[in-house]
Formats: C-alpha cells, sequence, structure tokens
C-alpha cells in the first residue's frame, strides 16, 4: 500500500487513494479486539496514613486490593511476570494510592532518575492515570520510581495528546524490601479538579520493570497505554464534603546581582483561585522567569524557522488544551510579561479554557519598536462526545499598535472505534496578509498496539504564514500536501533480540499554483538486543524544488545515519551517533554522543557532544556543541543543579579545528521546597542571558529568591 503512496504525483489522484486507504483501514477494524478493564473499589481512610513508603496502617490493611496486571510489552495481553498490588483509600482532603511491587530479586532493581519530572520510566517505576471526570477523554497521569522522584503529567484527546509539564502539589515516598518495593502516594483533592457529584473516576494502573523492558497495567487490551476511553473504573467515592482550600496565594521576593551593575529588587505574585472542584482562574503579577534553563543550542539544517519547548510555568499548565498539530499557538511568541490570567475548567461535557496577557513583542525578538506593548488572548472551547471524540473550537489574536493578528479555528478528534480515528483543523487567519486566506488539514489514521498508519491532506493558504505567525508557528505557506506513515513494532521476544522497530514516512507538496515543491522519504529499522543494546540506522531522501528566498535553485538532499545505544538500566547509559549525507549541495558529516551516569544514590550527570562540518563552509557553519548536567537530591525537595552549554564554530577538518566561541550558558542552582512545590528557597548562578526570553547575552547574574504560600 504505501508503495501505491508513494507515487501520489498531484493533487487529483488524492481522493483514488484517500478510496484505497479507507478500504485497508475497513479491513483493520473488523479485526481489532475487544477491550478489557478492571475496576476497583475505593475505601474511606479511618486512620492516618504517614506516607513513608510502608503499607502499615490500618486503611491499608482493609482496603481492597487489584493484583491482576497485563503485559502492554513485550507480551501483549500476557499476566505481568512479577505481582504487584494496588489499593485506595480516601479521606475529606487527599485520595492516597498505595503499591507493593513483588521482585524475586531486589538488588536488580533500576533507580537511577532523581531530577524531578525526569524521564522515570527509564527506571523500575509506577504509574497512576486518573480520568476524574470520568469524560473518556482527558486525565492526569502520576510516576514514580524507587527512589521516590516523582513526575506528573496531563492526558488531553483521549491520549492523542500528553503533557508533562504540568506541576502540582502531591507527596509520595517509596521504600525497597526484601520482597521487592513499595509506594505511598497521596494527592490532595485541591491539585484535582473533577466533579463533585461523580462517584466514579476513570482509571489506570501500570508498573515497568526496567531490566524485563515490560509495560504492565491493569487495563488488560490497551491500544495505547494513554487510551483514556479504555481505562477501568475507580468506584465508590464520595466527594460532596471535601475540605477543599479554594486558593493559594504564591508571592516571592528576588534580588538579582548583575556583574558590572547596581543590584535589582523584584517581587511578584501568583494567585490560583479554584471557587468550584471543576473550574479554576489562575492570576500572575510580574513573573519571574529567570532562572529557567536556557535552550538547548540547535544546528538548523532545514532553512525553515526552528520551534523550541516552552519552559515557562505561567504557560505550561492548560498547554496540552492548545497543543494542535498545526500550531495556531506558539507561546514562545510572547515574551516578557508583567502580568497574565487563565481559566481552566469543565462544565458537563464542555471543556473551557483561556488565556490573556501582555507583553513587549521586542522581547520575543519580533522586529518592532521596544518598549510597546501588545494584548495576547487565546480561548478553547471543546465538546465531548462518545469514544473520547471532541470537536473543539481555538481562537488566538495578538493586538498591536490598533492591528489584530491570529486565526480561529476547529480542531475534531473522532474516534470510530478503539483503533480507527480522525483528527482534522480548518483554520480562518487575520492579519495583515489576505483575510480570507486560510488552512487545515484532514487525517484518518488506525492506531493499533503495535501498528501505526495514516495518511494527512493539508493546505496552507498563500500569506497564512504572515498572518499567524505573530502568536502561533507556521514554517511556510503556500502549499497543499500529502503526508504518509507506516509504523510496525515486532516483538521476538528471543534472548538474542528483542525486538525490531520499523518506520517509513513520505511526504510532497505542491505550490497552490500546482507546481512540485518538495518530496520526502523517512526510513529507518530500530533492533533491540538483549535489554541493555539498541542500533537504529535511517534514511532521509529530500528533495526542495527553487523558491525563493529559501532555496535558490533545485536541491537533492540525503543523510544516513547509524546510532547505537547501551543501557545498563541502572548505572549508565551511552549512545553515539554518525551521520553522513548531502545538504543543499554540500557534503554533510556530523558525529553525537553522549553518556548518563550514576555517580552515587541521588547523583546523576550526562554529558553530550555534537559535531557539525560541511564541506565547502562558511563562517559559523561547522559547529561543536557541549552540553553538561548534574542534579543532586539531597531528598526530593532539597537538590543542586548544574547546567553548562557552549556553541563554537571552527574551520578547517574536523580533527584540526580552530574554534571561535558564539555561545556560552552556565547555571548553577540551589533549591530548596519547604512548602513544595511553590514555597521555596532558591539561589541560581548564571552566565549567559539573564533573562529566558534573551537570545544572546554574557551577563554574570546572582539570583537569589524567596516564595512563599498561603
Amino acid at each position: 500500500m504505501i508503495l501505491y503512496v508513494i507515487k501520489l504525483k498531484n493533487k487529483n489522484n488524492y481522493l483514488k487513494y484517500l478510496d484505497v486507504t479507507i478500504k485497508y483501514m475497513l479491513l483493520f477494524l473488523l479485526t481489532s479486539q475487544y477491550i478489557c478493564a478492571q475496576n476497583i473499589k475505593s475505601s474511606s481512610k479511618t486512620d492516618k496514613i504517614e506516607i513513608n513508603g510502608i503499607l502499615d496502617e490500618e486503611s491499608w490493611q482493609n482496603a481492597e486490593a487489584l493484583k491482576d496486571f497485563y503485559q502492554f510489552e513485550p507480551e501483549n495481553g500476557s499476566p505481568s511476570k512479577m505481582d504487584t498490588e494496588v489499593k485506595v483509600v480516601y479521606d475529606k482532603e487527599m485520595i492516597y494510592f498505595g503499591f507493593i511491587c513483588y521482585d524475586p530479586d531486589p538488588s536488580k532493581i533500576t533507580s537511577k532518575i532523581t531530577k524531578r519530572d525526569g524521564n522515570i520510566i527509564q527506571d523500575d517505576a509506577i504509574g497512576i492515570m486518573l480520568d476524574t471526570f470520568n469524560d473518556k477523554n482527558n486525565g492526569y497521569i502520576f510516576l514514580i520510581n524507587p527512589l521516590g522522584t516523582q513526575q506528573e503529567g496531563k492526558i488531553a484527546d483521549n491520549g492523542r495528546t500528553e503533557d508533562y509539564t504540568w506541576d502540582e502539589t502531591w507527596y509520595s515516598a517509596a521504600k525497597i524490601f526484601q520482597k521487592g518495593w513499595s509506594v505511598e502516594i497521596g494527592i490532595p483533592f485541591k491539585s484535582l479538579k473533577f466533579n463533585t457529584n461523580d462517584t466514579s473516576w476513570g482509571v489506570n494502573f501500570g508498573r515497568r520493570i526496567a531490566r524485563l523492558n515490560e509495560s504492565s497495567f491493569t487495563s488488560k487490551k490497551l491500544t495505547n497505554i494513554m487510551r483514556v476511553s479504555q481505562f477501568g473504573k475507580l468506584n465508590s467515592l464520595k466527594l460532596d464534603n471535601l475540605n477543599r482550600k479554594t486558593y493559594l496565594v504564591i508571592p516571592y521576593f528576588q534580588t538579582e546581582f548583575i556583574d558590572g551593575d547596581k543590584p535589582k529588587r523584584n517581587a511578584g505574585l501568583d494567585l490560583r483561585f479554584n471557587p468550584v472542584s471543576n473550574f479554576g482562574i489562575d492570576f500572575t503579577l510580574n513573573p519571574d522567569f529567570a532562572t529557567i534553563e536556557a535552550d538547548v543550542e540547535k544546528v538548523n539544517l532545514s532553512r525553515f524557522e526552528m520551534s523550541y519547548a516552552e519552559k515557562r510555568p505561567f504557560f505550561l499548565e492548560g498547554s496540552e488544551n492548545y497543543s494542535t498539530r498545526v500550531k495556531q499557538f506558539y507561546s514562545r511568541r510572547i515574551g516578557e510579561i508583567p502580568w497574565g490570567m487563565k481559566i481552566n475548567g469543565k462544565v458537563g461535557k464542555w471543556k473551557i479554557n483561556g488565556l490573556t496577557t501582555q507583553s513587549d513583542p521586542s522581547t520575543a525578538g519580533a522586529n518592532v519598536k521596544a518598549g510597546d506593548k501588545a494584548l495576547y488572548s487565546v480561548f478553547r472551547i471543546n465538546r465531548e462526545f462518545k469514544r473520547g471524540s471532541t470537536l473543539g473550537l481555538i481562537g488566538v489574536n495578538r493586538n498591536y499598535d490598533s492591528i489584530n493578528s491570529g486565526s480561529v479555528g476547529l480542531v475534531a478528534t473522532l474516534f470510530a472505534s478503539d483503533v480507527l480515528g480522525m483528527t482534522s483543523q480548518i483554520i480562518h487567519s487575520h492579519g495583515t496578509a489576505n483575510k480570507s486566506v486560510w488552512t487545515g488539514f484532514v487525517r484518518p489514521a488506525y492506531d493499533s498496539k503495535f501498528s501505526h498508519f495514516h495518511i494527512r491532506l493539508s493546505h496552507f493558504g498563500k500569506g497564512i504564514k504572515e498572518n499567524m505567525n505573530k502568536t502561533g508557528f507556521i514554517r511556510h505557506d503556500d502549499r497543499n500536501e500529502f503526508d504518509t506513515n507506516i509504523s510496525r513494532t515486532f516483538w521476538i521476544n528471543s534472548k538474542f533480540l528483542e525486538a525490531i522497530e520499523t518506520d517509513v514516512n513520505y511526504n510532497q507538496y505542491w505550490s497552490l499554483a500546482h507546481q512540485l515543491r518538495s518530496y520526502e522519504g523517512q526510513y529507518s529499522v530500530e533492533f533491540q538486543f538483549l535489554k541493555k543494546w539498541e542500533y537504529e540506522i535511517s534514511y532521509i531522501n529530500d528533495y526542495k524544488a527553487e523558491y525563493l528566498p529559501y532555496f535558490e535553485k533545485d536541491f537533492y538532499n540525503n543523510v544516513l545515519t547509524n546510532e547505537i545505544t547501551y543501557d545498563s538500566k541502572n548505572i549508565i547509559k551511552f549512545y553515539a551517533e554518525y551521520a553522513f549525507g548531502k545538504n543543499f549541495d554540500r557534503n554533510i558529516e556530523q558525529i553525537s554522543g553522549g553518556v548518563e551516569l550514576k555517580i552515587i544514590e541521588g547523583w546523576n550527570a550526562e554529558y553530550s557532544i555534537e559535531k557539525f562540518w560541511l564541506d565547502p563552509a562558511e563562517p559559523e557553519d561547522n559547529n561543536l556543541i557541549h552540553i553538561f548536567r548534574s542534579s543532586y537530591y539531597v531528598n526530593k525537595d532539597l537538590y543542586f543543579k548544574a547546567f553548562y552549554q557552549t556553541k563554537n564554530s571552527y574551520f578547517g577538518e574536523w580533527y584540526n579545528p580552530e574554534f571561535e566561541m558564539l555561545r556560552k550558558s552556565v547555571q548553577f542552582v540551589f533549591v530548596w521546597r519547604f512548602l513544595p512545590p511553590f514555597g521555596s528557597i532558591q539561589i541560581a548562578y548564571q552566565e549567559g542571558t539573564s533573562k529566558h526570553t534573551d537570545i544572546e547575552g554574557k551577563a554574570r547574574t546572582l539570583f537569589t529568591k524567596l516564595s512563599w504560600v498561603f
């Protein structure tokens, strides 16, 4: 089938191949399996639970235990190779989860991640996924490893969107003992949004056993581990008489010492108001973004603008609701803000999100007069339907100098079954370009446990980039686009080879005048050996037609990449990569590698290096990037972090360079969260930019910051 699609040459063939694709999808649908999910009964707590990782209180002894965990991988549907028990109790302030994870050899338990919100699933870990509105669409996820390291996030669009940038207050402890390890978790009701009239929540519990590469869950036949509509039920909840604090006030005071300048003093305030359990309002005044880690350096080989992840706390909560394929809202377009306000909540089957703030566009790199203010606004209203399907309206606007720029669009996530679905958007933009310009796409897809197939048809009107990029992110416009992907994981489960992952993606687009502008094929195969070694080979073949100002002539690009990874699952992980090929009529080579090391309990370090060289080369074309991170956690609320990054250019052969420093970032941070996660003392030293929104800088700055919670 993929060979059929690759032959597509112009948009007149869309309907022909769409018909073939739908026939294949219907065949997949007829062979899909019934989904089995388990339920668990919660019980009201009768005594005080001390969250220390030991389930020795009477409430735990009396609670119902859920014991059946089934593998998602590697042996899908089979019982987990190790026993796990989970129990749930609650009181008027908090809901508690207790896990006992049995292990015949506790000395082999993997536990090296100490950084909060680090990639916990590299370790042994347990996970809790909660659908607190029981809407089969949205949810929370909480993860913890045997060191007690926490990671939390949100799920939206029935698992199609995951966001791990959300932070909230919750409590946990883990302990390794002679039969495995155990966990206690307490999540305050004030940290969640839910309907007090519901007596049931959707729930799925998971366990990761790193050395077996096993992920198991209480929902037996998941097609996707985040598919909210396939969760089980947490029953017997009585939530109409809770002790909930409806507000949270978080003031901060900061002193900033910049080398060669007078000390500066700043103060700000965050206010979180939740008048009811299903709705919240957040307000921030003069938020502090200074001590956020710098962006990781990238080398742009595409000639189009690159996007960067958002790290500022104000823009993170609720960001999963604005995450769409055609990015209408890109918060990095907004620079330093003096204030901001957000609303997030749910009323019946309607989900409501909104954000408004003010900023000087020049602080985010916009070519405008410094000092002028613009008003930014974004909202999304979602209506939910069966099977986790949604239909939403998103609007984004920037008002600057009496000119409005932005977009309004409809976005849909539709599920015909557990394996067959479709996402789509249609967007009308407004701004200084043609006011009738629009964009959109339709993307039917098949997603089973280990297979994926989609086609995507997109349209980007001429001028859509000019209109939308004041608030969104469009790389280029004036095109009709076709994209298809087929991927499959084959689980071998032999002593030598564990799995093979294959992926083929083909993309082609034309100008609106029907001239071919680009085609690109991406092909990759990954081999997982002996649960520790992995090898991946990938190839990209790319054509770009003449298109000013990006491409002055036709170009044929290709890159072959080889990557090998070793992960001991406990002490060390390293990778090495070598790539070579053609990039816009120049030879390109890349060598990169890195290592992650557990030095002692609680102390981790990682280092990576990336080196590019092109022939022939212009100044600053050839780059060498070093990144070093280290963190030492005395406990999850008292820690030290270090970050060091350099970007150099050089001339000559890669082994005989003449270096020139382009940028350097240094950061040392001490944090004591005495009222976690928001009440804290921070001391930070930085070299480089003194503001997160600055692109370049050489300042040396010392920050001291005190945050409190009322």
